[in-house]
C-alpha cells in the first residue's frame, strides 16, 4: 500500500507504519487489556467476546458515523470511500457508540446482566481515548490545523504546553488538553469501577464527565472535522446527547421520589443547549472576551453535572 510521505511514519521491524495509526493501535491493545482485567470474574469467555466485539463495531461504527457526517468534502463520503480504511475518516463517538452495541451483545450472548458488561467500556475507552488524542499531535503536518483552536489573541496563553504555533500565530493545541482530560477522568472512573460497594455506577459517571467536557472541547477545536453548515460539530452535539441522556436515565429513575430535583434536571437539557448554543454564536460574532465567554459556557455546562450527581446520590442513599 503506497503511504503519504508528508504524514509522520514510524519504522518498526523494517515495517512503516503511519505514527497515528500506531497510537490508536496501542489504544486499543491498553483498551482491550482493562476490558480483560475488569472482566476476569464474569463468566469464562467474557471478555474474550466482548473484545473481539468491541473492536471489529467500534471500527465499523467509528467509519460509518464519520461519512454520513462528516462534510468537509463537500457531501457524505460514497460507500467507495467507506471501505477503504486506508484513505482515513474516524469518529470517537462512532467509536463508543461499536463499544456499546458490543457490550449489550456480549450481556444477550453470555446472559449477564448489560451494565455489568458497559461499566467496563468506559475505563477502557478514556485509556483508548489518551492515546488517540495523542496520535492527533501527529496529524499537524498532514491536516494543517486538525485539533487546534482559534487564533489565540491574548497574550498569557502563547508558549505553553498547551499551545502551538505555525509561525505567524499561536494556537491551543487541543489533542493536549482533551489527552489530559480523559487521563483524569479515567482516574476517577477506574477508582469508582474497582470499589466493591459502587455508589457511583462508572459508565452513567463517564456519561456526565465525558459528555460535559468535551462540550467545552469541541467548542475550542476550530478544524473541520466532522463539521456541518458553518460552525455545527457533530461530535459536540452528541457531547450534549451523552450528558442529557445520563440526566434523563437519572431523572427518570428518581421521579416518584424526588420529583422536583428530576423535574430540574429535565428542564437543564434543552436550556442549557440554548444557552450553549447562545455562547457559540457570541464566540465567533461579538467582542465579548473569550475568557469570559469560556467561563460562563463552563459555568452553565457544569448545570446539569451537579444536578446529576445530585439524582445519584439521591438514588444511592
Amino acid at each position: 500500500m503506497a503511504m503519504r510521505e508528508d504524514a509522520a511514519i514510524t519504522t518498526i521491524f523494517r515495517m512503516r507504519m503511519y505514527t497515528f495509526g500506531l497510537w490508536v493501535a496501542f489504544g486499543m491493545l491498553l483498551a482491550v487489556v482493562m476490558l480483560a482485567l475488569l472482566l476476569k470474574k464474569k463468566k469464562a469467555g467474557t471478555a474474550a467476546l466482548q473484545s473481539v466485539l468491541t473492536i471489529s463495531l467500534g471500527l465499523v461504527f467509528s467509519r460509518f458515523l464519520y461519512g454520513i457526517t462528516d462534510d468537509t468534502i463537500g457531501q457524505s463520503s460514497p460507500l467507495w470511500v467507506l471501505v477503504r480504511l486506508n484513505l482515513g475518516g474516524y469518529s470517537l463517538y462512532g467509536a463508543l457508540g461499536g463499544a456499546i452495541l458490543a457490550a449489550w451483545l456480549t450481556a444477550k450472548l453470555s446472559k449477564q446482566r448489560f451494565i455489568d458488561c458497559l461499566d467496563p467500556v468506559a475505563p477502557a475507552f478514556l485509556l483508548f481515548v489518551i492515546c488517540e488524542r495523542l496520535g492527533e499531535g501527529t496529524l499537524g503536518e498532514v491536516l494543517e490545523g486538525f485539533g487546534w483552536s482559534r487564533e489565540l489573541i491574548y497574550s498569557e496563553l502563547p508558549g505553553t504546553v498547551f499551545s502551538i504555533t505555525d509561525g505567524n500565530a499561536w494556537y491551543l493545541a487541543t489533542w493536549r488538553m482533551e489527552a489530559l482530560i480523559a487521563a483524569v477522568l479515567f482516574v476517577l472512573v477506574l477508582r469508582w469501577s474497582l470499589k466493591k460497594q459502587n455508589s457511583r455506577p462508572p459508565f452513567i459517571c463517564f456519561m456526565l464527565l465525558y459528555g460535559s467536557t468535551q462540550i467545552i472541547m469541541e467548542s475550542l477545536r476550530h478544524d473541520l472535522h466532522m463539521t456541518l453548515i458553518s460552525f455545527v460539530r457533530v461530535e459536540q452535539i452528541l457531547s450534549m446527547v451523552l450528558l442529557g441522556v445520563a440526566v434523563i436515565i437519572l431523572a427518570v429513575g428518581k421521579w416518584h421520589t424526588h420529583r422536583t430535583l428530576a423535574l430540574a434536571g429535565l428542564i437543564s437539557i434543552p436550556l442549557v443547549t440554548a444557552i450553549a448554543v447562545g455562547i457559540e454564536f457570541m464566540i465567533d460574532r461579538t467582542a465579548i472576551n473569550r475568557y469570559l465567554l469560556y467561563l460562563c459556557f463552563i459555568a452553565v455546562v457544569a448545570i446539569p453535572v451537579v444536578l446529576g450527581f445530585r439524582l445519584l446520590k439521591e438514588e444511592r442513599a
